[in-house]
């Protein structure tokens, strides 16, 4: 029986007459904040056998991709929360500010959050609100008492960090 916190990923792929079939069927363990469901580390190919055409890692190089699930604890739960922007230390700075070169799309799927961008700039992302983040600098907050999940699909880009 799969944790809790799993997450379920169904694959397809093509059998040996090319027809559709269910390639892999697997639970997806790991730090429930930031779980990264696909990706490639190039343009992508089609595959018949479901396994992902990518190394690890949170970031794509250019042209790569990772589809991943995030959530967003309550600034309420401080030490939770903390812990979130610790997960990637290398590139965020002491304030949870951070950039990369990547253009990430991000569809709010339950909860709310805020993007604060430079010069005090905030946007607040509900529930079915989406984001297309342009590899500008940003940091998340989480500033209701329920957790907050985000579907974001970041692919590599060539940067001009």
């Amino acid at each position: 029986m799969p944790d809790a916190r799993a997450t379920r990923r169904v694959t397809t792929g093509t059998d040996d007459r090319g027809h559709a079939i269910v390639v892999r069927e697997e639970w997806l363990d790991g730090d429930p904040r930031a779980r990264v469901l696909w990706g490639a580390d190039a343009p992508p190919v089609l595959r018949a056998d479901g396994v992902p055409p990518v190394r690890e890692g949170w970031w794509p190089p250019p042209g790569g991709i990772r589809v991943s699930l995030c959530q967003r604890r309550p600034e309420a739960d401080h030490e939770k929360a903390a812990e979130s922007v610790q997960a990637w230390p290398d590139i965020h700075d002491d304030a949870g500010f951070h950039a990369s070169s990547s253009i990430d799309v991000v569809v709010m799927l339950s909860g709310t959050v805020t993007l604060e961008l430079d010069d005090g700039i905030i946007v607040t992302l509900n529930e079915g609100d989406s984001l297309v983040q342009n590899g500008t600098r940003h940091r998340w907050r989480n500033r209701s008492d329920t957790v907050a999940t985000m579907a974001v699909i970041v692919v590599g880009a060539e940067g001009f960090r």
